[in-house]
C-alpha cells in the first residue's frame, strides 16, 4: 500500500521537533497581542487594559511584541529570512519608540497606526513605556543576529550575544513582574504613566522564557561552555533587576520624605495662618482701646505698641498712620528710623490697601513688600474709629517674612532645609497655602535646598551592596558550575573516546590473534616437513635456521595467545559470584606447571568475596607464571599471602628473584614490555599487562614492591574490593 505524503502541518509539527514548548508559548503571546490589536480598533477598554486602575497595552507594543514572537517562531522551524524581517521590523519599532523617549523628539509613530482611545494621565497616546521598549528591542536582537549570514554562515558570536540579549530582556521583565506582585510601580515604570502595561507584561514573559530558554540551551550544548558569556548574561539580568530594586526603594524613600515634608508643611501653613490670625486680633483690639477712649496719647500709645511688638515674635513693628495717610509714631523706633514719616500715599499698593481698610471697616494685608527700613514682608492695616464713629487712620502691624518663618517651631525634617514665606511658588520646590486674611501665601522648600528630598538611602544602597555581594557569590558559582560542567563533559567525552579506542583495539588484538594463528600453524607445518623430508641432506647452518624459525614461530605462538587473553578480559562479561578466595587461589597456582625446584607457601585468611572467578584466575596465573618466567636461577620459591580488612582483599605474590629497578616498575605493566631482551627471555610481555586489566575491571588496584639494590625479590600486591559494584559489572 502507497503511503499517503505528509500534511504540511504535519511536517510543520515534525520541523518544530524539541521547540514544540517554546513555539506554544510564544503563540500565547502572540494570541494576547493579536485580542489587545482587535481591542483598540473596536474600542473595548476591558480588553486593552483588563481594570481602569491598570496600564493599557499600546498598539505598537502589541503589533511590535507579536512580530517578534512570529519571527521566534520562524527562527524554531528554520525559516531564518522571515525571522530576521520580522523580529527585525519589532526591533526596529521598539528603538524608534526609544528614541522619541531619549531625544524628546515626537516622530509619526506613536499613532501611526491606530488613534488611542485611551490615554494615562501623563502619558502620550500611542507611546511605549520605556520598561516595554527595552525589553521589545532585546527580545527582537535576539531573534534577529542569530539569522544574520556571512557568507553562508553564522556571525562569530551572535550565540552569546542573542543570548546576553535574552538574559537582560528577562530582567527587565522580571523587574515588571516584581513590581506587580508588590505593587511597586517604581520598580517597573520611571512613572506611574509610563509603567510596563500588565498584558505587555504577561505577553512578553511568554515569549521571553522560552527565546531565553532556547538561547540557553544552545550555549549548553556545546562542547567547550562558553563559560564568560553565560556569566555576562546572567550578570547582566540579575544587574537590571538590582537596578530596578535599588531604584524603586530609592524612589520609595524620597516618596515618603515627600510625604512628610507635605504633611509637615501643612501643619506649619495652619500653624502659621493661627499665628498671624492672633496678632491680627491684638492689633485690632489696639484699634478698638483708640477708638473707645477717642484717642490715646502718644506716650500711651507707644507703651502699648512697644508691649505688642516685643511680646509677639513676627511683629516686627507697629505703627500708626493719620488720616493723611503718614505714619506719625513708630514702635520700636530702633531699625525703623525711615519709617517714620513715611506717606503710605505716595506708594500705589500701600494706599489701595489703606482704602480699602477704611471703606470696608476690616483689617486687610498688602501683598509683599520691600520695606524702607529694610527686608521683605507684609502689612495688615485695621482701621480706628472714634466714638462718633468718624474714621482716625489705621494701626499697622509689620511682618517681616525671614522673621514670621524663623518665630515658627519645626520638625528636624524641616529644620535641614531654608524655609520661605512668598506670595508666589516660583523659588519652591515644594509648598503648603497659608490663608492671611483676605490674602493667600505660601511656605514652602526653597529649590536651592532640594536635598532635603533625597534622603539617606540607606537601606536602598544596603540592598544593592548586598545584591551584588550575593549576586558575585552566586555567579562565582555558577563559574564555577559551568567550569566543572565542562571539564566533566570533556572527561566524558575523552572516556568515551579511551572506550572506542579500547574496544576497538580488543576487537583488532581479538582477530588478529584468532586469524593469524591458522597461518602460524601452516608455518610450522611446513618447516617440519622441511625437517622430515630433508633430515639426511640439512646441513648444520640449515639445521641451525630450522632451530631458529621454530623458536620465532614459537615465540609468535605466544604473543597471540597472549593478545588472545588480554582481549577476552576486556570482552567476556564478568559474571559475579561469591566464592572463597584463598580456595580459588590454591587452584589458580595448582593448575600452573611448574618446575619441581620450585616451591610455593600459600597462606592466608579464609574470606568470601564477590568476584568473577575467571578474572581471579587469570590474575593469580599470570603472576606466578611472570615470577616463573623472569627469575635468574634453576630453583626458586613463591610465596602468596591473602589478607582482609573491612572492605577489601589483598593479594600478595612474592618471590625471589632478581628483583625489579626502580625507574622500569611503572613501564612492567604495559603491553609488550620486558626487563631483558626477548632472545635471553622467552616471552609475550603481555602477562602484567594482562593482570593489570583484569584487577581494573574488578575496581581494584595493583603495584609492585622491589628494590634490588637492598636484597632479591619482588612483591606483587593486587588489592579489590569484597563486593565489586553490580555497576561495574553491567558496564562489561
Amino acid at each position: 500500500m502507497a503511503q499517503t505524503p505528509p500534511t504540511r502541518l504535519a511536517a510543520l509539527v515534525a520541523r518544530a521537533g524539541p521547540h514544540r514548548g517554546h513555539i506554544a508559548l510564544a503563540l500565547v503571546s502572540i494570541a494576547i497581542c493579536v485580542t489587545v490589536m482587535i481591542g483598540w480598533k473596536l474600542g473595548l477598554e476591558t480588553v486593552v487594559r483588563l481594570s481602569p486602575t491598570l496600564s493599557p497595552m499600546q498598539f505598537n507594543t502589541a503589533l511590535a511584541l507579536a512580530l517578534v514572537g512570529i519571527g521566534a517562531i520562524a527562527g524554531s522551524l528554520r525559516y531564518r529570512l522571515v525571522a530576521g524581517v520580522l523580529a527585525g521590523a519589532g526591533a526596529g519599532i521598539a528603538a524608534l519608540n526609544l528614541l522619541e523617549i531619549a531625544t524628546g523628539v515626537r516622530l509619526p509613530l506613536d499613532e501611526l497606526f491606530h488613534a488611542h482611545q485611551f490615554v494615562e494621565p501623563g502619558a502620550i497616546a500611542g507611546r511605549m513605556s520605556p520598561n516595554s521598549a527595552l525589553a521589545i528591542l532585546l527580545m527582537g536582537l535576539t531573534v534577529f543576529v542569530p539569522q544574520i549570514r556571512l557568507s553562508g554562515r553564522p556571525i562569530r558570536g551572535a550565540a552569546i550575544a542573542a543570548f546576553m540579549f535574552s538574559a537582560a530582556a528577562i530582567g527587565a521583565i522580571a523587574a515588571s513582574v516584581i513590581g506587580y506582585l508588590i505593587g511597586a510601580a517604581e520598580v517597573f515604570g520611571f512613572v506611574p504613566e509610563t509603567r510596563m502595561g500588565v498584558l505587555t507584561t504577561i505577553a512578553a514573559t511568554c515569549l521571553a522564557v522560552p527565546i531565553c530558554e532556547s538561547m540557553l540551551a544552545a550555549l549548553l550544548r556545546r562542547r567547550r561552555l562558553p563559560v564568560a558569556g553565560l556569566l555576562a548574561g546572567f550578570g547582566l539580568a540579575l544587574g537590571i533587576v538590582l537596578a530596578s530594586a535599588h531604584g524603586a526603594i530609592r524612589e520609595d524613600a524620597q516618596n515618603a520624605r515627600r510625604a512628610q515634608l507635605d504633611l509637615e508643611l501643612g501643619y506649619v501653613a495652619r500653624q502659621l495662618s493661627g499665628s498671624i490670625a492672633d496678632r491680627v486680633l491684638a492689633m485690632e483690639r489696639m484699634a478698638q482701646r483708640w477708638g473707645r477712649v477717642g484717642g490715646l496719647s502718644e506716650e500711651n500709645w507707644r507703651a502699648d505698641a512697644l508691649r505688642y511688638a516685643s511680646d509677639y515674635r513676627m511683629i516686627q513693628a507697629v505703627s500708626w498712620a493719620g488720616t493723611d495717610g503718614i505714619l506719625a509714631w513708630v514702635e520700636p523706633l530702633a531699625g525703623n528710623e525711615e519709617a517714620v514719616g513715611l506717606d503710605l500715599f505716595s506708594f500705589p499698593d500701600r494706599r489701595a490697601v489703606y482704602e480699602r481698610a477704611r471703606d470696608s471697616g476690616r483689617t486687610v494685608a498688602t501683598p509683599v513688600l520691600d520695606f524702607v527700613q529694610g527686608g521683605r514682608g507684609f502689612i495688615t492695616m485695621s482701621p480706628v474709629y472714634v466714638r462718633n464713629g468718624e474714621f482716625d487712620g489705621v494701626m499697622n502691624a509689620v511682618f517681616v517674612l525671614s522673621e514670621v518663618v524663623s518665630a515658627m517651631p519645626v520638625s528636624p525634617v524641616l529644620g535641614e532645609a531654608e524655609l520661605l514665606l512668598a506670595d508666589t511658588t516660583t523659588e519652591m520646590i515644594m509648598w503648603d497655602q497659608v490663608q492671611v486674611l483676605d490674602g493667600t501665601f505660601f511656605v514652602g522648600i526653597g529649590q536651592d535646598a532640594a536635598a532635603v528630598l533625597q534622603p539617606r538611602q540607606v537601606i536602598a544602597d544596603l540592598v544593592l551592596v548586598l545584591g551584588l555581594i550575593s549576586g558575585g557569590l552566586a555567579l562565582l558559582a555558577s563559574a564555577a558550575l559551568l567550569r566543572s560542567l565542562a571539564q566533566n563533559r570533556q572527561i566524558a567525552q575523552t572516556n568515551r573516546d579511551l572506550e572506542q579506542a579500547n574496544s576497538e583495539l580488543d576487537s583488532f588484538a581479538y582477530l588478529a590473534s584468532h586469524d593469524l594463528k591458522s597461518p602460524m600453524r601452516g608455518i610450522r607445518q611446513l618447516a617440519d616437513w622441511l625437517e622430515q623430508d630433508m633430515a639426511a641432506n640439512l646441513s648444520e647452518e640449515a639445521r641451525r635456521y630450522l632451530g631458529l624459525i621454530h623458536s620465532r614461530i614459537g615465540r609468535l605462538q605466544d604473543l597471540l595467545d597472549a593478545l588472545l587473553e588480554f582481549s577476552r578480559v576486556g570482552r567476556n562479561a564478568m559474571v559475579l559470584q561469591s566464592v572463597d578466595v584463598l580456595e580459588e587461589v590454591r587452584r589458580a597456582v595448582a593448575l600452573q606447571d611448574l618446575p619441581e625446584t620450585w616451591t610455593v607457601d600459600i597462606r592466608g585468611d579464609r574470606l568470601e568475596a564477590r568476584v568473577d572467578k575467571n578474572l581471579l584466575l587469570v590474575i593469580v596465573a599470570n603472576l606466578v607464571r611472570n615470577a616463573v618466567k623472569h627469575h635468574d636461577r634453576e630453583a626458586g620459591h613463591l610465596q602468596v599471602v591473602l589478607t582482609c580488612d573491612v572492605d577489601d582483599w589483598t593479594l600478595a605474590v612474592i618471590d625471589d628473584g632478581p628483583g625489579i629497578p626502580r625507574e622500569k616498575q611503572e613501564r612492567v605493566f604495559e603491553m609488550f614490555q620486558t626487563l631483558k631482551a626477548k632472545d635471553v627471555v622467552e616471552g609475550s610481555g603481555m602477562g602484567l599487562a594482562i593482570v593489570s586489566k583484569a584487577v581494573a575491571r574488578l575496581d581494584g588496584d595493583v603495584h609492585v614492591e622491589s628494590d634490588p639494590s637492598a636484597g632479591r625479590g619482588s612483591r606483587f600486591i593486587v588489592r579489590c574490593p569484597l563486593v565489586v559494584r553490580e555497576a561495574d559489572a553491567s558496564q562489561s
